[in-house]
């Protein structure tokens, strides 16, 4: 398994100004292949050569393959305002390994739950009391920020919920965007910085032996046994804290399931439907991260095109998890799917693909999972109707809101449990 591999989040906000890209979104490079009449797309964007490649097939060869760099794919005033500086995802080599070991540690199967019944319990507790119209993305990141911070160990007033979620939420919508988007991600990282950075150093002043994560990254080292700077630490916190911040996006796509295929309420909270499985299927379905990229270090040759060194090689995540030759039907929201085509590391990978343990798959990945099933059956219960139109497919990633209408009080759900 290369660990060279560049798995970032998103090219979008790079390609903004490209008039197709603007016109057709997630669909982008879709198009463009029906255009060709070609599986792999070679071309040159922003001053770059790339090569775009989507399925099952070639997201193992993107995974798979050695002569890539991760830390050169996209410049870190790009990538900056989400992921901050220095940190695992623009790691190469034994340095990320190293590093990825330390989230690995930290992101056990305990770990999960906690997050997972902690963001359960908190939702069922704010949705008993939600009447009218109600954006779910803004009464549930603040929720998922406040799980996330009691189980990091980072102490979050009640009063900051709001505004330090919607700093979250602001870093994941300004990625990449030459607009407003990226200004006030921009202001959003440099506040989320100053609030992090003096708790991982209060952290070392205090509990230089602790064990919540905050304290075990506050204290990690690198290969040399060098501590890590407390701005960098600070950056590893914070890469805890916005992915499941970030979820909000996910549970989005949940409550809009459940609306527009209405008998899936009832299957859900019945079993007939696993949690898991519709968990599975929003991430496939819902437009979130759109393409993942690596630079090229040696010349590579993939379905009889080469590959030139200094070449972008971009996955197309939404083409691959909407890819025909592997998903019957791919347009159409059914959960059950997997009883029929089972997940590889390859075929299905909106969070990245391979190994989350020795790769650059998302390690958070099963956290995003357990937090989507344990809302399914409570989502499911909400008596709620979305509000306006459907999401559409062009703003990547999509407008962080979902206003519903919420007729009465949460219905009683079963408890509905991940059931791989």
């Amino acid at each position: 398994m290369s660990d060279r591999i560049s798995t970032l989040t998103a090219l979008p906000g790079a390609l903004a100004h490209v008039a197709g890209l603007r016109r057709d979104g997630y669909l982008f490079w879709e198009n463009l292949r029906r255009r060709r009449d070609t599986s792999v797309i070679s071309t040159r964007l922003l001053h770059e050569e790339i090569t775009v490649v989507r399925g099952a097939d070639a997201a193992e060869f993107f995974y798979e393959t050695d002569a890539t760099r991760r830390s050169s794919a996209l410049p870190t005033g790009l990538v900056g305002p989400l992921f901050g500086e220095g940190p695992v995802h623009m790691l190469d080599g034994s340095a990320h390994a190293h590093r990825k070991q330390m989230f690995n540690d930290i992101l056990g199967a305990a770990a999960v739950a906690e997050v997972a019944d902690g963001a359960a319990r908190r939702w069922s507790e704010e949705a008993a009391r939600w009447r009218g119209e109600v954006d779910l993305v803004a009464r549930t990141a603040p929720l998922l920020l406040e799980a996330a911070c009691s189980w990091v160990g980072v102490q979050l007033p009640y009063d900051d919920r709001e505004r330090r979620a919607r700093d979250m939420l602001d870093m994941v919508d300004g990625f990449g965007a030459f607009t407003v988007r990226q200004a006030r991600a921009r202001r959003a990282r440099r506040r989320t910085d100053a609030w992090i950075t003096a708790l991982v150093e209060e952290a070392r002043r205090s509990h230089p032996g602790g064990q919540t994560p905050l304290e075990v990254i506050a204290r990690h080292t690198d290969e040399d046994g060098v501590l890590l700077p407390a701005h960098t630490a600070a950056v590893e916190v914070i890469n805890l804290l916005r992915p499941i911040v970030a979820v909000s996006w996910l549970v989005d796509g949940l409550v809009r399931a459940v609306d527009t295929v209405p008998a899936l309420r009832a299957e859900i909270l019945s079993g007939e439907v696993t949690a898991f499985e519709m968990a599975q299927e929003v991430r496939r379905t819902y437009p979130f991260v759109p393409f993942l990229a690596t630079r090229v270090v040696e010349d590579l040759r993939w379905d009889d095109v080469t590959i030139p060194a200094g070449t972008l090689l971009v996955l197309d995540v939404w083409g691959t998890n909407h890819d025909p030759r592997t998903w019957r039907d791919p347009e159409v929201f059914d959960p059950t799917r997997f009883r029929i085509t089972p997940v590889t590391p390859y075929n299905l990978v909106p969070q990245g693909g391979g190994s989350r343990y020795e790769g650059h798959r998302c390690p958070g990945e099963d956290v995003t999972l357990a937090i989507l099933a344990a809302l399914a059956g409570p989502v499911a219960a909400l008596p709620a109707t979305v509000l306006g139109p459907p999401l559409g497919v062009r703003r990547m990633p999509p407008q962080p809101a979902c206003r519903v209408q919420v007729t009465a009080g949460t219905a009683p759900a079963r408890d509905v449990t991940p059931d791989r």
